[in-house]
């Protein structure tokens, strides 16, 4: 697995929104911005499912995900994994602790870090 960079770490802190992609069955892509997303280590991001519904299928489908991150003097960097979908558990008790209350808290998505790009180039 790769490992998180400390510039990546710190441009995921620093940002706001993220586009996350998945794809179906049938390679057809989804992309949908996600306000909650963490690093809870350096291989290991969390994400909060309130509203997804085809990123959820997408999951349960195929568990490849990535999100893309921007940083003002690092440039943008894309990270690629697999998901799980957890709906009880550690992950999941601390969505509930997480996400504001008026918010849904279906799941908690833990994504598997794989391969991080800077740009175009593969850094890990």
């Amino acid at each position: 697995m790769a490992q998180l960079p400390d510039a990546v770490k710190k441009a995921i802190t620093k940002q706001d929104v993220f586009p996350v992609a998945t794809s179906n069955q049938d390679c057809i892509p989804n992309v949908v911005y996600i306000a909650y997303l963490k690093v809870l280590d350096n291989q290991t991001v969390l994400i909060a499912d309130n509203y997804l519904e085809k990123t959820r299928d997408n999951i349960l489908s195929n568990g490849k995900i990535a999100f893309a991150v921007r940083d003002e003097e690092k440039g943008s960097f894309q990270i690629k994994g697999t998901a799980e979908r957890l709906t009880e558990g550690d992950m999941f008790d601390e969505i509930q602790k997480w996400v504001k209350d008026e918010l849904p808290k279906v799941a908690a998505v833990v994504m598997h870090v794989e391969e991080i790009y800077n740009g175009a180039e593969r850094i890990c």
